[in-house]
């Protein structure tokens, strides 16, 4: 199991090349084998077009089973959690 904490980059996400980081900072933990947990704690909103660049391409890269046994989303709020969900949707909509 390894973890991702995103502190470090909040308490907003909300620019292209943070997204570009973080997604690139969970791919490195190869989610495709191993559970990667993604602290969120600190985080307090996320631009939607941030959670599809990340949480979106994975969800599309990893496959639905890949990314919901392998991606934990831990210490979200709901509202991250909700614009986490809209940048999926996005993402699938995108297709």
């Amino acid at each position: 199991m390894e973890t991702v904490n995103l502190k470090e980059f909040g308490p907003i996400i909300s620019d292209r090349e943070t997204g570009f980081k973080i997604y690139n900072l969970i791919k490195a933990k190869n989610p495709h084998s191993t559970i990667v947990n993604i602290d969120m704690d600190g985080i307090k909103s996320m631009a939607t077009f941030c959670a599809k660049q990340i949480f979106g391409k994975l969800y599309i890269d990893l496959t639905p089973s890949v990314f919901y046994n392998n991606i934990k989303i831990i210490r979200a709020t709901e509202d991250v959690k909700l614009i986490i969900r809209l940048g999926i949707q996005n993402a699938v909509e995108n297709l």
